[in-house]
C-alpha cells in the first residue's frame, strides 16, 4: 500500500520525480542486465546478455571443454521501443509477458511487475526516447486484404515474419535464419501487430523503420506507399489462420524405485538454476524484483536449507506443500503450464488473446527458458522425496 501511494504521488509530481520512480523501477526489476535501456548503464560483465556473449566468444580450453550457451544471446533494445509499441500493449506486456518471436525458445521472464510499476517503466522509456510524429492515415481498409496479401508476400516479408498460422510456403530452417542475422532469426508474429501498433505507427514503421527507431535492425523494406498501405491493412484485418491445439506433455510423476544421488540433480541444476541460486545471499533474486530468497542448489545441504523468509525463518522447498508437491518439483511443473503461451513456435500459435490478464500465480522455473524435461522432473521429485541425499 505504502508503494502504490508513493507511485501515485510521482505521478502526480514534477516530471523529474516520475522519471526518478521511473528509473528506480526499471534498476529494480533488472531491466538493464538484459536489455539496452536510455539512462541505465550496466557493465558487459554485470549484464546477462553480455556474459552470455563471454561465454559463447570464449576459447575452448586444451581438452575442447567450454560452456554451452544458446539462450538469451540477444535481446531486443529497449531505447525507442516506445515510439512504435502502444503504452497499454507494454504495460500489460511487462505484468504478463506471453510470446512474440515464435522462433526463439526463450522468452520474457514473467517478473512480479505491478501495473504501477509498469507504467513508471513504460513513461520512463517514453521520455527518454522522445515522441515521434507520424502522418495521420486512413483507416484499415477490408478491401486491401487480398491485394495487402499480395504486396506483403512479393516484398519477401515472410521470409523472416510468421503471421499467426498462415502458410506462406517458406520454411526456412532456423540455421539459415541465423546466418541472415538476429533480426531475421528473431522478428516477430505479426498477429501482434494490431495489440502493438496504432495503424498509423505501424504504416510510418513499413514505410521506413529506422524515421521511426534508428537503431532497429528491421531492414527498410523500400515499398512504394501503395504497398505499404496495403501490407499494413492486410496485417491488421486478415484472419491469422486456424488455433493451434496446445498440447501439454504428460508429468509422469511416479517417484523412480532407485536411489537418487545428489550428483545426478546437480546436472539439472548447472543448466540454469545455479545461475540464480547457488551460494546466494538473495540478490540474485532481489535482480529482478523478487524478494530475496537465498536458496542454494549447490549443495545437498543448501537444498534442505530451502528458502529464508524475511522473518528469518526457513520454509523447505522438499516438504510437499498445498498443491501437493514439493515446491522445488511445482515450479518446474507450472512452466509446462506456462509453455503453452511461452512457446508457441512456428504455425503452432493457439491465437488466443496476446492481453490476457496477470494472476497471482509464482511463475515457474526457469524463468523464461525452456520447461525442464518430464524425465528430468521425475528424478528430482525422487531425489526430493528421499530427503535430497548426498
Amino acid at each position: 500500500m505504502r508503494w502504490t501511494l508513493l507511485v501515485l504521488a510521482s505521478l502526480l509530481a514534477s516530471p523529474a520525480a516520475a522519471q526518478s520512480a521511473g528509473r528506480e523501477a526499471v534498476e529494480r526489476y533488472g531491466c538493464a542486465t538484459c536489455h539496452t535501456v536510455p539512462g541505465v548503464r550496466v557493465s558487459r560483465r554485470q549484464s546477462c546478455v553480455g556474459c552470455h556473449e563471454r561465454v559463447v566468444g570464449a576459447r575452448r580450453s586444451g581438452l575442447g571443454r567450454a560452456p554451452r550457451v544458446q539462450h538469451y544471446l540477444h535481446v531486443p533494445d529497449l531505447r525507442h521501443v516506445t515510439r512504435r509499441l502502444r503504452e497499454d500493449y507494454l504495460v500489460s506486456y511487462l505484468q504478463n509477458p506471453h510470446d512474440a518471436r515464435p522462433r526463439m525458445e526463450e522468452t520474457m521472464p514473467r517478473l512480479p511487475v505491478t501495473e504501477d510499476d509498469a507504467r513508471l517503466i513504460t513513461r520512463y522509456l517514453r521520455a527518454q526516447a522522445g515522441e515521434v510524429e507520424v502522418p495521420t492515415s486512413p483507416a484499415p481498409d477490408p478491401g486491401n486484404v487480398a491485394s495487402g496479401r499480395a504486396a506483403f508476400e512479393r516484398a519477401g516479408c515472410m521470409t523472416c515474419h510468421e503471421l499467426g498460422n498462415l502458410d506462406f510456403g517458406v520454411h526456412l530452417p532456423p540455421v539459415a535464419l541465423r546466418r541472415i542475422g538476429d533480426a531475421a532469426f528473431e522478428a516477430p508474429n505479426l498477429r501482434f501487430v494490431r495489440d502493438r501498433m496504432t495503424p498509423d505507427v505501424a504504416l510510418a514503421w513499413i514505410r521506413n523503420p529506422r524515421a521511426i527507431d534508428p537503431n532497429t535492425e528491421m531492414p527498410h523494406p523500400q515499398l512504394s506507399d501503395g504497398d505499404a498501405r496495403l501490407i499494413r491493412d492486410f496485417l491488421f484485418l486478415v484472419d491469422p489462420g486456424r488455433p493451434a491445439t496446445a498440447r501439454r506433455p504428460t508429468l509422469e510423476l511416479q517417484p523412480l524405485s532407485r536411489r537418487v544421488r545428489y550428483a545426478e540433480v546437480r546436472a539439472i541444476f548447472d543448466r540454469s538454476c545455479i545461475h540464480c541460486h547457488a551460494h546466494t545471499d538473495g540478490e540474485a533474486n532481489a535482480t529482478f524484483g523478487f524478494a530475496p530468497s537465498s536458496l542454494d542448489l549447490s549443495s545437498p545441504e543448501g537444498v534442505r536449507a530451502g528458502v529464508l523468509l524475511p522473518g528469518g525463518a526457513r520454509r523447505s522447498v522438499l516438504a510437499p506443500d498445498e498443491t501437493g508437491l514439493p515446491p522445488l518439483v511445482w515450479r518446474l511443473v507450472r512452466r509446462h503450464e506456462e509453455a503453452t503461451r511461452d512457446q508457441a513456435g512456428v504455425l503452432a500459435d493457439p491465437l488466443g488473446p496476446a492481453l490476457a490478464p496477470p494472476d497471482d500465480t509464482p511463475p515457474g522455473m526457469p524463468l523464461g527458458l525452456p520447461p525442464v524435461a518430464p524425465d528430468d522432473i521425475r528424478l528430482l521429485y525422487t531425489w526430493a522425496l528421499q530427503g535430497a541425499p548426498e
